[in-house]
């Protein structure tokens, strides 16, 4: 099992508010984020899987309000807005084992 290079490093910074953002508008709840048609994303930190989150979200909607899903959909596309290496800056060659060799290339926020 290797080291996780989000655990060390942290977010993308504009994925980080994106997330912050959800949050507040989930007044503090992040369930939602975490166990529903998002989970891959923010609890797995896939961040390139946003739109396969998408385009699965009606699949994993049980449980949740209508407010609740419009604030995930909504983060959902705010990061399919951002290129790819701006929400998934983990680098290519990174080796699982020393995140400190690989120091992101832009601003990351700890989550």
């Amino acid at each position: 099992m290797g080291i996780c290079w989000y655990c060390y490093w942290g977010w993308a910074k504009p994925v980080a508010e994106i997330y912050e953002e959800a949050v507040k508008r989930l007044n503090g709840d992040d369930t939602p984020l975490h166990f529903g048609p998002s989970h891959i994303v923010w609890d797995d930190e896939n961040f390139d899987c946003a739109e396969a989150c998408l385009k699965d979200f009606d699949k994993y909607t049980e449980g949740y309000t209508e407010e609740e899903l419009n604030v995930v959909r909504w983060s959902l596309e705010e990061l399919v807005k951002l290129p790819l290496k701006a929400r998934d800056p983990e680098p290519d060659d990174y080796d699982d084992e020393h995140p400190e060799f690989y120091p992101p290339n832009c601003e990351v926020v700890r989550m």
